[in-house]
């Protein structure tokens, strides 16, 4: 696609879909293993990379088909595909950047596979006497799926972020233009970043017709207000 206007970044897990699919799925085989390290996570004890292979030498490829099985319960959030149809009428792409596993994200998208750019998202092999393996391409010290460097490598015009925790606070820190949910939103502003709280997927679209990104409806004017009431922004943002 030559030169889009903007390229959206959106998250899987709780954005996507309705709730975290990813911690969902792993409570559901190894809870014993994942609460304290979810715990770790978010108090920012250990890096996303450090638990993620701690979670991986825990799980059995029997563990990983059962995650795989959960995830057959899952759909897209209400308002996602609409969404899809707007940036596809609009010439934006839209890469799908998760820091989850593949096959338990491709469960869900497969039938939507073929509208994305590009679904990144972490790899896993067997491994005969340490469980399994968890490998990226955009691996980095602190991340296995280092979100910033898919920006980099398919980002086309502005950059476009959309996530909700704490796999996406990297993006964010490198992105144009964000729309956060809970508790992403916490440490953005901890961090002074800009960002738009969003509901549903029609916040974002509001959002994107407000700042001239995607065409305005009949429904609404070009100083039409984003429909996040309360955006969360920082004193000069554009």
């Amino acid at each position: 696609m030559a030169n889009p206007i903007a390229t959206i970044f959106c998250d899987f897990d709780g954005t996507i879909t309705p709730e975290d699919t990813f911690d969902a799925v792993v409570m559901a085989v190894a809870p014993q293993v994942w609460i304290p390290l979810k715990r770790q996570l978010f108090c920012f004890e250990i890096t996303l990379r450090q638990g993620m292979e701690l979670l991986a030498t825990a799980l059995t490829p029997g563990d990983l088909e059962q995650m795989v099985n959960h995830m057959g319960q899952f759909q897209p959030r209400p308002g996602f595909l609409p969404f899809l149809d707007e940036l596809e009428a609009a010439n934006m792409p839209f890469v799908l950047v998760s820091a989850g596993l593949t096959p338990l994200v491709e469960k869900v998208m497969a039938p939507h596979r073929h509208r994305l750019l590009q679904l990144v998202a972490a790899h896993v092999t067997s491994h005969p006497k340490e469980g399994l393996r968890f490998h990226s391409e955009f691996f980095s010290t602190d991340e296995l799926v280092a979100k910033q460097q898919v920006i980099s490598r398919y980002g086309g015009g502005l950059s476009v972020v959309i996530g909700d925790s704490i796999t996406d606070l990297g993006m964010a820190q490198v992105a144009d233009l964000v729309f956060a949910r809970e508790p992403l939103c916490h440490w953005l502003e901890q961090r002074n970043i800009a960002h738009h709280r969003w509901l549903d997927f029609d916040d974002v679209s509001a959002v994107l017709r407000a700042k001239g990104l995607l065409p305005v409806t009949d429904a609404e004017t070009p100083h039409a207000p984003p429909l996040d009431a309360k955006p969360r922004l920082i004193p000069g943002d554009g």
